[in-house]
């Protein structure tokens, strides 16, 4: 039997890793699983990796204008805030669109990465779902995205619940409601690529089999490894700090001006597109969607946004890290992932007043601030301490063996097959 297998990975706002993320475990389903891509995914990568992309997608793209540092305290905030569910019409019209993939396909699993529209769409078919999750979509704390917060979540973005509207779609429907936005994200099966030692374990909800943790799961596209020029006699940097509405040009400027010395060679992925005044820096290769094994494996220090990914990858080739993150998420896996461990440092952290949840950010270097944006030197200061401490680079290689082990041993179709009746 051929075991249909459709992916809807979260795209609001960007969501190139999660698209990744599928694509990364397509490539680790055995030749049961036929593999496609539902309309939430971002196109061009499905297109690069060479599978199906099935559904039309949903208009816009990545907003326009975006603050510079986003506070989301669970996914619950960004259903609301990035996807805008907590308008009716906007989730309907997902629940629609993600229905009419699923009968064009007719998978027997649907694989959401935090897309819930998609889960509803599955259990309105009668089909199981497979989950794959951070950790932190899953746990029931207060603000898990965002564990230092204890102002209210609509203190920091005041937008009404998405909730209540995807359960009123449920019920409509004839699904029951849930209490909590991570019980849709707990499936028949849920994946956290990642390990325990990395992130701690979440406890299933009543019904639901307990997270299984399978190693890293990133995608790089077709053929070798990507590897930059090195330069003998200089430091490697890779820079990592997203794309679209969440990095500033601002931010990149700063970031590679810290890094304009002679003694260091910086690779920039630059996503989809460059702008010409990257150019101006000498000492900076220029790439896009490029993957992240070679470059990380080429680099002296990773200098990233904190994307689940990027940090992962860099724990699992034990390489040093500066985290610069953009929002709360970002700058928790900064915060527990790298710097808690020794393994690096985050250049830029928040506090909030636990009264109107005004946000005040606290630049390693340089100290308290109101702008969200690092200047150059503070970055060049915070990449400095980690090259003049080679402790970082010893302690950057905590969790190599435990994401091995859990890598080796985390077999993804037998997961996957595992909920097909």
């Amino acid at each position: 039997m051929t075991i249909r297998t459709l992916f809807f990975p979260w795209s609001a706002g960007g969501g190139a890793g999660y698209t990744g993320r599928g694509l990364a475990a397509a490539d680790r389903l055995d030749g049961r699983f036929e593999c496609a891509f539902g309309p939430s995914a971002v196109a061009r990568i499905v297109a690069e990796a060479g599978r199906p992309l099935v559904g039309v997608p949903s208009p816009g793209g990545p907003p326009g204008r975006v603050p510079a540092f986003l506070p989301f305290t669970d996914v619950e905030r960004v259903w609301s805030v990035a996807g805008g569910y907590y308008r009716r019409k906007v989730a309907e019209a997902d629940l629609r669109r993600d229905l009419a993939a699923i009968d064009a396909y007719r998978p027997h699993i649907v694989v959401t990465d935090m897309q819930p529209t998609a889960v509803l769409a599955a259990r309105l078919r009668g089909l199981p779902v497979v989950s794959l999750a951070d950790t932190d979509f899953l746990l029931s704390s207060p603000h898990p995205w965002m564990p230092w917060n204890t102002a209210a979540p609509t203190k920091l973005l005041p937008h009404p619940d998405a909730l209540c509207v995807l359960n009123e779609l449920a019920v409509v429907h004839g699904l029951a409601p849930v209490d909590h936005a991570r019980e849709l994200l707990w499936g028949e099966r849920t994946v956290v690529p990642s390990s325990p030692e990395v992130e701690p374990e979440a406890s299933a909800p009543a019904g639901r089999q307990e997270a299984a943790y399978v190693g890293p799961m990133y995608w790089d596209p077709p053929g070798p490894p990507y590897e930059p020029v090195r330069r003998e006699g200089t430091r490697h940097v890779y820079v990592t700090i997203g794309s679209g509405g969440m990095v500033t040009e601002r931010a990149l400027r700063e970031v590679l001006a810290a890094l304009d010395r002679p003694d260091f060679t910086v690779f920039l992925s630059a996503g989809f597109a460059v702008a010409d005044w990257v150019r101006e820096h000498r000492n900076v290769q220029l790439g896009g969607f490029t993957g992240i094994t070679g470059p990380i494996g080429w680099a002296d220090l990773v200098l990233s946004h904190g994307g689940y990914s990027t940090v992962l990858a860099s724990l699992e080739q034990g390489k040093p890290q500066v985290v610069l993150p953009f929002m709360s998420e970002q700058e928790a896996n900064g915060r527990y992932f790298v710097a808690e461990h020794g393994a690096g440092l985050v250049a830029r952290t928040t506090e909030v007043d636990p009264v109107d949840g005004t946000i005040t950010y606290v630049n390693r270097h340089g100290g308290v601030t109101d702008d969200p944006v690092v200047p150059a030197v503070d970055i060049a200061r915070t990449v400095d301490e980690i090259f003049a401490d080679g402790a970082f680079a010893e302690r950057a290689g905590y969790a190599q063996k435990v994401l091995a082990r859990d890598r080796a041993r985390g077999d993804l179709s037998e997961i996957f097959a595992s909920v097909v009746c």
